[in-house]
């Protein structure tokens, strides 16, 4: 039997035992006779070493490895995989030489590339021509229950993410304060910590991974607001695909991947400034039709480019062919 080996950052806990691109794909690769074995970084590197040697094919995801374990890792691995969903070749702080010139290596040596968006498509085209594949950040959308739009009060706007993305909420202060001031609409944030912002009408809700996608139906939209950096072109755009696969209309700003995914007017919104915001928002308050015609829309999109029922089999047939 073949095997395959992960080997990831150590980002695992109690609450959140797995990861997007590594365990949803786990029952495909079995399902096609690969022995699947998964590593983080916590692991001594000789005991990493010792695995790839075993291994048929090397998964390396998101980790920039120093030139030296690289180097080991290359000589161990039979055929090595290198799939990243970030600007990792930037980081959060921008420009690194350190980074820049690892993410090369990594890319000009690896057997193929699979990249999360168009943009991370284009970083790996710097350094190498061949075996560059695109495969999306996806969902199970079996799994998430499809909101059933009606007309209410309070009209719910919804964010969910990690701590570390609560910032973008900061930059909004303005919006949810002129917006949220109200007791038709309010906000809710299903977070691992609530935001450091005190807005009239705000809920939080402490995340859960047993809840994570049912605690979607409490929204009426989502919001992901994100800067126009390099870091958030580099973005997958999991909290759209979230929204959308709850059958939720989004709002985003017209940066990096949203442009792929938002149809303006059709499966949500894309604004720029914070009048633009206001008005989508009010518009999708008011409008219950226009809700329940934009949450269809945004669920087909899903099902038809970011579920993994599609990109399952997809991706599995791209690691036994190598």
């Amino acid at each position: 039997m073949k095997k395959i080996l992960f080997f990831t950052h150590n980002i695992f806990t109690l609450e959140n035992p797995e990861g997007y691109r590594i365990h949803q794909y786990f029952p495909y690769l079995e399902k096609i006779g690969l022995e699947v074995e998964l590593l983080t970084t916590k692991e001594k590197f000789t005991h990493v070493l010792g695995c790839a040697r075993s291994a048929d094919v090397v998964y390396l995801q998101r980790v920039l490895l120093n030139p030296l374990k690289f180097s080991l890792l290359r000589v161990h691995a039979k055929r090595l995989i290198y799939d990243f969903d970030d600007a990792v070749m930037y980081g959060t702080r921008g420009e690194s030489s350190t980074r820049r010139s690892r993410f090369a290596r990594v890319i000009r040596n690896a057997d193929a590339v699979f990249c999360g968006n168009g943009f991370l498509c284009k970083e790996a085209g710097r350094h190498r021509e061949n075996n560059i594949y695109y495969v999306p950040t996806v969902v199970n959308t079996d799994e998430y229950p499809v909101k059933n739009h009606y007309q209410k009060t309070p009209f719910v706007v919804g964010w969910t993410g990690s701590g570390a993305t609560l910032r973008y909420l900061l930059d909004m202060k303005e919006l949810l304060i002129s917006v949220f001031d109200s007791e038709k609409i309010n906000f809710k944030v299903v977070a691992d910590r609530p935001p450091e912002i005190e807005v009239r009408g705000m809920i939080f809700e402490k995340w859960q991974k047993e809840k994570e996608k049912t605690a979607l139906l409490d929204f009426d939209m989502g919001i992901m607001p994100v800067r126009d950096d390099v870091w958030s072109r580099g973005k997958c755009g999991l909290k759209l695909i979230q929204y959308m696969a709850a059958g939720l209309p989004s709002l985003t700003h017209p940066v990096g991947v949203a442009r792929e995914m938002i149809e303006n007017g059709v499966n949500g919104f894309l604004r720029e400034d914070l009048d633009g915001w206001k008005d989508a928002i009010e518009r999708l308050a008011g409008d219950v039709d226009l809700r329940m015609r934009m949450g269809k829309a945004a669920r087909e999109f899903v099902e038809d480019k970011f579920s993994l029922q599609s990109w399952g089999p997809k991706v599995a047939e791209i690691i036994n062919s190598l």
